[in-house]
C-alpha cells in the first residue's frame, strides 16, 4: 500500500510543519509522499523551507505545486480520499477496507480548500469539524494503522 498525503490550501508555517513531522513521523502507515498544493503567505514563505528540512530529515520527498491540477497531471491514485473531520454522513474513514493500492489523502490547509482536488468525501466524525490539518492526519493514519492490522490478524 502506498500512502501520499496532499495538503491544500495551507497558510499557516506551523500547520504545514507539524503536519509534514506527523506524516513522515508516525510509526504505524508509512507516507510515501507529502505534497503540498497552493501554500500561501508565511506558510509559502517559512514554512516550506521547514518543511523540506524535516522531509530530508526522514529520508523522504516534498513536492509544493501552485494548482491542484499539477497533482493529477503528475501523479497517478487508484483511489483520492477527502478527510473530512466533523461529518456524521456518508462514507466513514473507519469504514474503508485498504487494499494493496495506490491512496491519495487529501486534507484542507483552511475551509475554502476542500474543493481543490476531486475525491471522495470521507469523514472522521470523532474529530470537530474546525480541527488543524496536522490533527485530521494523525486520527486518518492511526485508523489506517488500525484497520491494516485487523485485516492482517
Amino acid at each position: 500500500m502506498s500512502v501520499t498525503i496532499i495538503l491544500s490550501g495551507v497558510t499557516s508555517p506551523h500547520r504545514l510543519v507539524e503536519s509534514v513531522k506527523i506524516a513522515y513521523g508516525f510509526s504505524g502507515v508509512k507516507v510515501d509522499l507529502f505534497i503540498v498544493v497552493r501554500a500561501s503567505g508565511m506558510a509559502s514563505q517559512s514554512g516550506v523551507p521547514e518543511a523540506y528540512r524535516i522531509a530530508l530529515k526522514h529520508g523522504k520527498s516534498l513536492v509544493v505545486l501552485p494548482t491542484a491540477r499539477e497533482v493529477l497531471e503528475h501523479f497517478k491514485f487508484d483511489e483520492i480520499l477527502l478527510l473530512v473531520p466533523g461529518t456524521t454522513s456518508g462514507r466513514r474513514l473507519d469504514d474503508i477496507e485498504f487494499k494493496d493500492a495506490k491512496y491519495a489523502l487529501v486534507i484542507a490547509g483552511d475551509e475554502h480548500a476542500k474543493g481543490d482536488i476531486p475525491a471522495d468525501p470521507v469523514g472522521i466524525p470523532e474529530l470537530p469539524a474546525d480541527a488543524p490539518p496536522q490533527a485530521v492526519i494523525a486520527v486518518a493514519l492511526y485508523s489506517m494503522t488500525k484497520r491494516i492490522s485487523i485485516r492482517n490478524a
